[in-house]
């Protein structure tokens, strides 16, 4: 992770050489990146959340900007905890960003909802988006740009229960591979994330 001297923070994922002895106690790693949290230190409830960011490009990549209930670092367990994500993209889905929540019965596969999704006339590798949610007790709405695509509520995954009328932290991260996005490219050898900004507003006073 660094800044690229025109005021961006970038995470680069880089494949492991043969020769690194990283690989010596990971069998199963390829890559090394990086993630930052602000578990501990800041949290957040309700308000608008924003970060303009331009995705990685490439099969595999894994940008995420995203929030888990602060619960989770005093001994709560996820999914019970909640997780926002503001932003999940896929490599192999370069046109595409995703929103979703996740919570106790919906969670996974079945986070509310996989199908909520954007998809942009142009890869977001091409350039900066923002993305963002406007957060508010049993709602959360999300935004790529100025352009709102979906909404979540309380009412929506009932009977199962609503855990986002608490505290969350903040997680900006660039995985590769995983569940989410197996389809990773065997010749990649690198790929960057880059974020301008994050942004924290109220709503209504809230």
């Amino acid at each position: 992770m660094a800044t690229d001297g025109k005021g961006n923070m970038v995470i680069t994922a880089r494949r492991i050489p043969d020769t690194s002895p990283i690989l010596n106690s990971c069998d199963n790693c390829q890559f090394t990146s990086a993630k930052v949290t602000t578990a501990g230190k800041l949290g957040f409830k309700y308000g608008r959340l924003e970060a303009r960011i331009k995705t990685p490009a490439g099969s595999g990549m894994w940008p995420a900007f995203w929030m888990l209930g602060s619960s989770l670092v005093s001994g709560n367990t996820w999914p019970d905890c909640g997780e926002i994500d503001i932003l999940e993209g896929k490599g192999s889905e370069p046109y595409r960003a995703y929103g979703t929540v996740h919570g106790p019965g919906y969670f996974g596969g079945n986070g509310t909802q996989r199908g909520s999704v954007y998809d942009n006339n142009a890869p977001l590798s091409d350039g900066y988006h923002v993305y963002a949610i406007e957060w508010r007790p049993n709602a959360i709405d999300f935004y790529f740009d100025s352009y709102k695509y979906y909404t979540i509520s309380s009412a929506m995954v009932k009977p199962n229960k609503w855990v986002f009328n608490t505290e969350f932290y903040l997680i900006i991260n660039l995985a590769t591979g995983g569940n989410f996005e197996p389809n990773l490219d065997p010749n990649i050898q690198s790929a960057t994330m880059s974020l301008d900004y994050i942004r924290y507003y109220s709503i209504n006073g809230i």
